[in-house]
């Protein structure tokens, strides 16, 4: 019997966790691999050195990172431009950072919120393209997910298709062509976010005095934000 051939996925590594974080809990891209290794084999890249071709590709993942779109680097157009070849071939899924990134590629502004960070356990509402879109497949058409984020995406990239928002950002996930791209964080359980609020709190209590405790305390398990990544998995990379 012929044995099926497995995907490979790239994680796109843009970042890192603190060290007191990987200690604990491993760093981002270990967290991606959990998810993604049971439907794919997974390679690592790192976004700021030479990227490998992108065919042959079965999926490219781009994580969050504690960088900002809205103070590029010079990396940061290359990774994008490369990121739009990669997705004429193969699916693209962005997280956070990521989908900043895709979103800024495409033609949309990113900006600071002016509403502040959002972060620890929010809930969003999917759109009707996005109750029909695989990547929330199983899912309801509101949702917990875990947010940390000061940047957004006021409104969605020409030609692309919102999927779901909230409140605090009007674009929490949008679809073009083979893109995907999700403002939350699908790849954080519970015990992560906490640890990266803890290792954020100067920054989120910078932003309004005692938001730290607020985000820790929002804090609970969101099963239907993690089974995002499964689905794209299974829908779009086969």
């Amino acid at each position: 019997m012929l044995r099926a051939v497995r995907r490979r996925v790239l994680v796109l590594r843009t970042g890192a966790a603190g060290p007191a974080v990987r200690a604990r809990h491993g760093d981002w891209t270990a967290w991606f691999a959990d998810a993604l290794s049971p439907h794919a084999d997974v390679a690592v890249a790192d976004a700021e050195e030479p990227l490998p071709p992108a065919r042959g590709l079965g999926g490219v993942v781009v994580t969050g990172s504690p960088k900002s779109v809205v103070e590029p680097e010079p990396w940061m157009d290359g990774v994008g431009t490369w990121l739009l070849e990669a997705a004429r071939a193969a699916p693209v899924l962005g997280v956070c950072f990521g989908h900043q990134l895709l979103a800024r590629a495409l033609g949309a502004r990113v900006e600071r919120n002016p509403l502040g960070p959002e972060a620890g356990t929010a809930e969003i509402e999917l759109t009707a393209a996005g109750l029909r879109d695989p990547l929330f497949a199983g899912v309801p058409g509101r949702l917990a997910v875990q947010q940390l984020h000061q940047d957004h995406v006021p409104a969605p990239p020409p030609g692309a298709v919102v999927l779901a928002s909230n409140a605090h950002s009007p674009v929490q996930a949008f679809a073009h062509g083979r893109i995907r791209a999700v403002q939350f964080h699908p790849e954080f359980d519970a015990a992560r976010s906490r640890a990266l609020a803890e290792e954020e709190r100067a920054w989120l209590d910078a932003a309004r005095p005692g938001l730290a405790d607020q985000v820790v305390a929002s804090v609970r398990d969101t099963p239907e934000a993690a089974a995002v990544l499964a689905n794209w998995a299974i829908a779009y990379v086969g």
